[in-house]
């Protein structure tokens, strides 16, 4: 899934989440790794937990260090 800022060339990382483009690709997978390339890379990591949450598709975040 690549969300590109409006504006912006193929390529550049989107500055914050995109919410409802993450809901949906969520409700589209039954399983998945997530890999934000974002620039407020804390605060979309954040928020996706949450959406996951809210959308009870987070069992646990594994620790892949």
């Amino acid at each position: 899934m690549i969300t590109v800022q409006e504006g912006s060339k193929r390529g550049v990382h989107a500055s914050t989440l995109d919410e409802n483009h993450f809901r949906e690709f969520i409700k589209s997978v039954d399983d998945v790794d997530i890999m934000l390339e974002i620039r407020d890379k804390e605060r979309s990591a954040l928020r996706a937990v949450e959406i996951l949450r809210e959308m009870g598709k987070l069992d646990r975040i594994k620790n892949r260090g």
